[in-house]
């Protein structure tokens, strides 16, 4: 089964994208399929409300491995399914705690068996931060707390992974536009969907590319 990887910072929408994504597709129950750093996997069945308040806390680090989906994904009179991979989100530098390194190790490697890869980023922390200077020299001005090496390095990846897309999440938030308009500018290589994991909005996009690798 062909896997779709969503991958980025903490806090960048990752878990909830894949809740609203999964809704999207018309699932009511899901079961995720919970990938332990010791190669153990156990299955957690949920239904679709209880899910959304338990696994999309707002705080760092809450995905500490990674967990699975299995979703259908129609083409033509062809019913496919595939593996929507959530992952602990990615930091700088060397973690503290052995569990969040072991957790980011393991994302690290999946990402190069990934069918897909849907770098998911924070649209909105982005504006926020983006200097004056930056509108008029088309560069990223940013904090490492919103923009770090990581994801420079996950994006330059992305250049030679035919499935790799950038989602440019939480443009239902003030600052949204300048931060998507700025991630076009640093990276006009790149296709980068503008979307809301919370209005599920530009999923219809997201749709058409994971079809693609299904």
């Amino acid at each position: 089964m062909h896997r779709s990887l969503v991958i980025g910072r903490t806090n960048a929408g990752k878990t909830l994208f894949c809740i609203r994504f999964a809704r999207n597709l018309g699932m009511t129950e899901l079961i995720w399929h919970m990938e332990r750093t010791d190669g153990s996997t156990e299955k957690q069945r949920l239904p679709l409300k209880e899910i959304e308040s338990v696994l999309s806390a707002a705080r760092a680090h809450h995905t500490r491995q990674m967990q699975s989906l299995t979703l259908p994904v129609p083409r033509g009179k062809t019913d496919r399914q595939m593996l929507l991979t959530d992952t602990a989100g990615l930091d700088d530098g060397i973690h503290p705690d052995v569990s969040i390194r072991q957790a980011m190790a393991r994302t690290l490697q999946a990402l190069v068996d990934a069918d897909a890869i849907l770098h998911v980023v924070d649209a909105a922390a982005l504006g926020r931060n983006v200097g004056q200077d930056s509108s008029e020299n088309g560069k990223l001005d940013l904090r490492q707390d919103v923009w770090g090496m990581m994801d420079g390095h996950v994006a330059q990846y992305g250049l030679s992974h035919p499935g790799y897309v950038m989602l440019a999440n939480k443009m239902d938030l003030p600052h949204g536009v300048a931060g998507y308009r700025a991630l076009c500018r640093e990276y006009p290589k790149h296709r980068i969907i503008p979307m809301s994991a919370l209005r599920g909005t530009g999923f219809r996009e997201v749709k058409q590319h994971v079809w693609k690798f299904a």
